[in-house]
């Protein structure tokens, strides 16, 4: 056998033990970006085009084109699109298309898409339509108006629609048409943007790994996973009312998060900038604002934190007492609370040579017995415990030591009875 032909053969040898030892990782795909990395083409001068310019294969070469978030009168805009004749008749109605390639789904997959848009709108997938918000039933017509004005509050919410895998065309062009409206012809603004992503198969229940049992026994008994207990693959948390029987089977009225490195893409992404060696070079306390400000960043919805809360809310209903994993939810729900916030910090943290704890009590900014909540802490080099909130305090530089009056006044158990005092170091 010549060398050449030994090198290779070896090489196929460590390919399929990687292949055994690394399962292949899983990501929750985005088909279509929201924001900028996504450019629609659209036609804003108010003239309805012919009914086929919803199908793959219309000739839109003549439309404009620009980036994602499009519209006019709002903030977080990257194209500014015509909003017609005067301030008392603006054009009501306006046409955007993408065209992007699909996969051939695996089996159990879906899409989901999120829709951001003031006032509503209706969108196509290859001519067949997905869905709607906010617009009145039947046919719609370039003068038909949005049924509700979008008021200043209820601005930047991104709605999510469902659509089975076979509206795709795997190996063909695909094109998402969406017609959005005006709620009256006098409106001062207009907001659109998108996101289509595959939402991942989800079967069986949720069950803990032999190997995660203690943890999520100990978390479940004291609400304390210290810095020297490690989050393992096959953990999950259901939030504190969740179940777990002796065989790891667990049952939860919300979302069940798991933690599994070998099959989410995403967490690969977040371990790998914690372990860096630009970020381990840093100061605890700069690699501790690093790291909330990357989770902050994640689970922040674009709409902004006003927004994190219904949500989060969204996606549990969705996902009740089903597995998701960690990486999944951020990508799919780009928001998170407290819990999901917490237990993502631990698990970088640790990479990150932080001494981390993972703590879950109730948040009380007027007195017992407060709200659930969850939070962290990092024990530093000197000694000193600081307190970590990453869904109160963001990406933000606060840090309290646990002795401070504030921890002391707004963290406490969950009987109620206050977790640190003047003496917590």
């Amino acid at each position: 056998m010549n060398s050449i032909r030994l090198v290779t053969l070896l090489l196929q040898a460590c390919v399929l033990l990687v292949g055994l030892i690394c399962p292949q990782l899983v990501a929750a795909r985005t088909l279509v970006e929201a924001g900028g990395a996504t450019v629609w083409k659209y036609l804003d001068d108010g003239v309805e085009p012919k009914a086929a310019w919803r199908q793959p294969d219309y000739d839109d070469s003549k439309w404009k084109s620009g980036p994602a978030p499009l519209g006019f009168g709002e903030s977080r805009l990257a194209t500014q699109v015509n909003p017609g004749t005067g301030a008392k008749q603006r054009t009501p109605t306006f046409w955007f298309r993408r065209e992007f390639d699909a996969p051939q789904l695996k089996a159990g997959e879906s899409l989901a898409l999120l829709l951001c848009v003031d006032d509503g709108a209706v969108v196509w997938l290859n001519g067949k339509e997905l869905g709607r918000v906010n617009m009145p039933q039947g046919p719609v017509r370039a003068g038909t108006l949005a049924a509700e004005t979008i008021g200043n509050n209820d601005e930047g919410f991104y709605a999510r629609l469902h659509a089975p895998a076979k509206a795709l065309r795997p190996g063909a062009k695909n094109v998402l048409a969406v017609e959005v409206h005006q709620a009256s012809a006098t409106s001062s603004d207009l907001f659109f943007d998108l996101a289509l992503k595959v939402l991942p198969a989800t079967s069986g229940g949720a069950e803990a790994s032999a190997a995660a049992m203690e943890t999520i026994s100990l978390f479940n008994k004291r609400h304390y996973l210290g810095p020297g207990v490690t989050i393992p693959d096959g953990y999950i948390d259901g939030g504190r009312r969740m179940k777990v029987d002796a065989s790891g089977h667990a049952a939860s009225g919300r979302e069940i998060l798991t933690v599994d490195r070998s099959r989410d893409a995403e967490l690969a992404a977040d371990l790998s900038f914690a372990r860096s060696k630009e970020l381990r070079a840093l100061p605890e306390l700069e690699r501790i604002q690093k790291i909330a400000a990357r989770i902050d960043q994640e689970t922040t919805p674009p709409g902004g934190l006003h927004w994190v809360g219904k949500t989060t809310t969204q996606l549990e209903d969705e996902f009740t007492n089903k597995p998701v994993l960690i990486g999944d939810w951020v990508d799919q729900c780009q928001a998170g609370v407290c819990r999901h916030r917490a237990l993502l910090f631990k698990i970088l943290a640790d990479e990150a040579g932080l001494r981390a704890a993972l703590v879950r009590g109730n948040y009380a900014r007027k007195g017992p017995p407060g709200i659930a909540h969850a939070w962290n802490e990092v024990q530093l080099d000197n000694g000193q415990r600081v307190l970590v909130d990453v869904m109160h305090h963001g990406g933000k530089p606060v840090f309290p030591p646990l002795n401070d009056p504030g921890v002391i006044q707004h963290y406490l158990k969950v009987d109620g009875t206050p977790w640190y005092s003047a003496q917590s170091k």
